[in-house]
């Protein structure tokens, strides 16, 4: 592993008249509050979740995103602008160079840090509390689940793939901080990919026992117990730890049909009675929604990017004809599960979940900020994780079961193949036809499983109940970010095509899929992530676009309530 010297790893900051009350004269010099109490811990806990978004990135590097201004099937363009330069960076598989705000590499990267920052230092106090004779298990479980999410977010984000224990050790990783910063000009170890996700597994499983439900007041803006559970599930998964996904899914979901349908998303609420794309974003991120685990607000503007103004980089063309506005197993011609809504569907569209909230900062001039709320966890997602092991494990009946009922939750007056019982029509039988070899590549991609681990090996039979899967995981997780981590646990190979670029192709092996380090971290010290570019690459970073200003972090509420005005609910019954 390489040692690194970086001067820029985000620090927690405290808000000492929170924590203290003391007057100016009576504090340590040193500038740091005392966390010395319970209740204390419980309050730093608060910062313990970040305020980045790191789906953005993600979303707009994979095959859910495309260009506009790039020529259609009729050879069709547009010239429209990207909301920020930095999307036709993000867009083109370039590092970032051109901004520092909201939903770049380096707000991801603070945002992610500062939240870890604060489990360091709540862990620290937790210890001193400890040896006071003070239980601080629940408190401990929350830090240490919290710290290890936010390295997945790195991890995900930053690095290669998982891929095994050999070739794992031969990809970077990103530093596990696991002390709270001390000193002016710490040392840094990046390690490996493998160092990484060990490091994760090693909190993940030490927390788990100790997580309680019993201290919050909203259990979902916690890791709580099911929330936790549910990142193990997807942790394991992305590890290929089959059984332990499995476990860990249980625990979330049971293993009877009935109830865990009931724990499921109410699509039909959010479908049939809301009338407005804030009635629906409410429905889907809904703290009282037994399908949503854990949910945090993240400051991001990339629901902006929806506006024709700004509409370069959009859910369209290709990205929704083999999502929303496709056939699938077990329904015809459109997605029947929830509204897909646009200010122009010439351009694009979005799902209400990536809708925004308005937060005032100044109500008599109408300044505030724009944020969206993360579902990090959700039933859903993690009963799609369950079906994914159970393929894996060739249980195929099983995983059949799992995929049925996640389709049971989405059939919307009964939109999809219904049998006469109300049960979503989707056996194993019908699984195989529709993901047959030789059918669309969009619904069976090349898998590269055996090039990342040669010993992960499938059936053919497993390869189409996966592919139902990979389909149903992208339906679930439009504008998430998780359909970039499925491409890269995969190998799945896609293209980009910029503007009258000729297209780009990202094969399963190219650096690119580990996103650029922040560029003020690799001046400041840290290695940057390789790019031998093994596919199809156009010049040295010009995008091809209109450079346009960087759009500042306060809006108007007019601004802001007139996008929700324009957008208007497509029929997708």
């Amino acid at each position: 592993m390489k040692k690194n010297n970086i001067f820029y790893i985000a620090a927690l900051t405290l808000v000492l008249g929170v924590m203290t009350g003391c007057n100016f004269l009576d504090k340590n010099p040193d500038m740091r509050a005392s966390i010395d109490t319970k209740d204390k811990v419980r309050l730093l806990l608060v910062s313990a979740y970040t305020n980045a978004n790191a789906g953005v990135i993600c979303e707009f590097s994979s095959d859910n995103i495309i260009d506009n201004n790039s020529p259609d099937e009729y050879g069709h363009s547009n010239s429209l602008l990207p909301l920020d330069k930095m999307y036709d960076e993000i867009f083109g598989w370039y590092p970032v160079v051109s901004s520092t705000q909201q939903d770049s590499p380096k707000y991801i990267w603070d945002g992610c840090y500062s939240a870890i920052a604060a489990c360091n230092q709540a862990l620290k106090a937790i210890e001193e509390l400890e040896a006071k004779g003070i239980n601080m298990d629940a408190e401990k479980g929350e830090a240490l689940i919290s710290r290890a999410y936010h390295h997945f977010l790195l991890a995900t984000v930053f690095c290669q793939t998982y891929k095994d224990e050999t070739a794992s050790k031969q990809d970077s990783g990103i530093h596990y901080m696991t002390e709270p910063e001390t000193t002016v000009a710490p040392v840094y170890y990046r390690g490996t990919v493998y160092d990484t996700y060990m490091a994760i597994q090693k909190d993940i499983e030490e927390a788990l026992p100790l997580i309680s439900d019993e201290y919050y007041a909203v259990p979902r803006y916690h890791f709580n117990v099911k929330a936790a559970r549910a990142f193990a599930a997807r942790f394991y998964l992305y590890t290929r730890q089959w059984n332990k996904v499995l476990e860990n899914a249980n625990y979330v979901l049971t293993t009877d049909d009935a109830a865990t349908l009931g724990m499921l998303f109410d699509a039909t609420y959010a479908k049939v009675e809301c009338t407005d794309i804030t009635s629906e974003m409410n429905a889907w991120i809904d703290a009282k929604s037994p399908a949503n685990l854990l949910i945090y607000t993240t400051m991001s503007q990339a629901s902006y990017t929806v506006r024709s103004s700004y509409g370069r980089y959009q859910f369209n063309r290709d990205a929704r004809k083999y999502t929303t506005s496709s056939e699938g197993p077990c329904w015809k011609s459109r997605w029947p599960g929830y509204h897909v809504w646009s200010a122009d569907p010439q351009y694009g569209s979005l799902i209400a979940w990536f809708f925004y909230l308005f937060e005032y900062t100044d109500k008599v001039n109408g300044y505030g900020f724009i944020h969206g709320v993360t579902r990090a966890f959700t039933t859903n997602e993690t009963l799609l994780c369950r079906a994914e092991a159970k393929a894996q494990l060739n249980d195929l009946s099983g995983a059949a079961n799992d995929l049925r009922l996640w389709a049971q939750s989405y059939n919307v007056q009964g939109a999809m193949d219904t049998l006469p019982d109300g049960n979503v029509d989707l056996s194993l039988a019908k699984i195989k036809k529709f993901y047959a070899p030789g059918a669309n590549v969009n619904w069976v991609p090349v898998l590269h499983n055996t090039d990342i681990c040669p010993s992960w090996t499938l059936s053919a039979d497993q390869e189409a109940v996966i592919d139902c899967v990979l389909h149903f995981r992208r339906l679930e997780s439009i504008h998430t970010g998780l359909r970039w981590h499925d491409l890269k646990r995969y190998g799945i190979e896609i293209t980009h095509r910029q503007g009258s670029n000729p297209t780009q192709k990202l094969l399963w092996n190219d650096d690119r899929r580990a996103i650029q380090l922040p560029q003020e971290v690799i001046l400041a010290g840290m290695a940057a992530n390789p790019r031998v570019i093994v596919g199809d690459h156009v010049g040295s970073g010009n995008a091809g676009g209109i450079y346009v200003p960087t759009q500042p972090m306060v809006t108007t509420a007019v601004e802001a309530s007139t996008l929700g005005a324009q957008l208007t609910r497509e029929n997708n019954d």
